[in-house]
C-alpha cells in the first residue's frame, strides 16, 4: 500500500510535524511520499493530485484533516493521522492522539468507518459554502475559545485550548436550533456544538460520542462564569456534573442566526455566518484506528 504524507508545519508547532516526519521515515513496512503544505488550501490541492497513493497520512491537526477531506478520494483512499495539532480531536477518538500509538497503528493498518459531517456554510452576503468535516462545529463560546487559545496562547502547544477554556467568558446571543422544540422559536444561549467525535481539543465534552455511530452530538451551551468553569473543571475530571443547557444526539442539525458571527469548522474561523446546517454521513471514509 503506497502512502502520501502531508504535513502542515503551521499546525500546532513546526517542531511536532518535523519530529513526526522523522519517525515515520524510519518507520518499517510502510511505503510512503512526503509533502509539506506551505498556505492554507494546499493540502486541499495536495490531495486532489494523490491519485497515485492509496491512502493519506495527515500530519497535522484537526484543521488539515479537513483540508484533506475535501481533495481526496473517500470511497478508495483510506486516512492515516499522525496528531500534530492543538486539539487533536480525531485523534484522541481514533485513538492514536499518542504519536507512537498512531504510528503503530499504520504499521497495523487496522480500519474502521469514520462518519463525516456534510456542512452548508451560507455567509451574511449570501455566498453558500460546502464542505465536509469530520470533528466539531461550532458558535459562540467554543469558537471564542479557539480563537483565544490560538491567536493569545498559540505558545502553550497541545494546552493553548484547555488553558484558553479556563479564561474565556461565556457571551449570550440570540440564535434559532431547527428540531430543539416544538415551535423552534429564537433563544438566547452562550454556545452551540454540532460534534462528530467525543472530545473538544483535551476535553471529552460528548462522553456518549463515537466517530461511528451514524448521528451527530448537538450541544446548546447557556451557561453564564463561574458555571462554565465548573463544567469544565468536571469534563476535564470525567464527571457529568454541571452538564450543558441541552445535549441530543440527531442525524441532521441547523441553526441560524440572528446577527452575523464567528464560526468553528475543525479548526478553521469563519468570519460573518448567518446560518449553517449539517448531515451526518455515516461511515463516508475508512481510517486508520488503533487496536488497543
Amino acid at each position: 500500500m503506497r502512502w502520501l504524507a502531508i504535513a502542515n508545519p503551521a499546525a500546532g508547532s513546526a517542531r511536532a510535524a518535523e519530529d513526526l516526519l522523522i519517525r515515520l521515515r524510519g518507520l518499517a513496512g510502510v511505503d510512503t511520499e512526503m509533502v509539506r503544505t506551505a498556505a492554507p488550501r494546499d493540502a486541499t490541492r495536495l490531495a486532489r493530485e494523490s491519485a497515485d497513493f492509496d491512502g493519506i497520512i495527515v500530519i497535522g491537526g484537526d484543521g488539515t484533516i479537513a483540508e484533506v477531506l475535501q481533495g481526496m478520494d473517500l470511497r478508495r483512499q483510506r486516512l492515516a493521522v499522525l496528531p500534530a495539532g492543538h486539539g487533536n480531536c480525531l485523534a484522541r477518538d481514533l485513538g492514536v492522539a499518542d504519536p507512537a500509538r498512531a504510528l503503530g497503528a499504520l504499521q497495523r493498518g487496522a480500519c474502521r468507518p469514520l462518519d463525516l459531517m456534510d456542512v452548508s456554510i451560507t455567509f451574511a452576503d449570501g455566498r453558500v459554502e460546502r464542505r465536509l468535516c469530520a470533528s466539531t462545529l461550532a458558535v459562540g463560546y467554543v469558537t471564542d475559545i479557539v480563537a483565544f487559545g490560538r491567536l493569545r496562547l498559540h505558545w502553550l502547544g497541545r494546552a493553548a485550548y484547555a488553558t484558553a477554556a479556563m479564561i474565556v467568558v461565556p457571551q449570550e446571543f440570540e440564535l434559532r436550533v431547527a428540531g430543539s422544540g416544538p415551535t423552534d422559536r429564537p433563544r438566547r444561549c452562550t454556545g452551540l456544538v454540532i460534534n462528530n467525535t467525543a472530545h473538544l481539543a483535551n476535553f471529552r465534552g460528548f462522553p456518549d460520542a463515537s466517530v461511528h455511530d451514524g448521528v451527530l452530538d448537538v450541544m446548546e451551551q447557556g451557561c453564564r462564569w463561574p458555571r462554565q468553569l465548573l463544567h469544565n473543571v468536571a469534563v476535564l475530571a470525567g464527571s457529568r456534573a454541571f452538564g450543558p443547557l441541552r445535549l441530543r444526539q440527531a442525524a441532521s442539525a441547523q441553526f441560524e442566526l440572528r446577527e452575523p458571527r464567528m464560526f468553528m469548522a475543525d479548526g478553521e474561523l469563519l468570519q460573518a455566518v448567518i446560518c449553517v446546517a449539517v448531515a451526518c454521513r455515516p461511515g463516508a471514509a475508512t481510517c486508520i484506528v488503533s487496536s488497543s
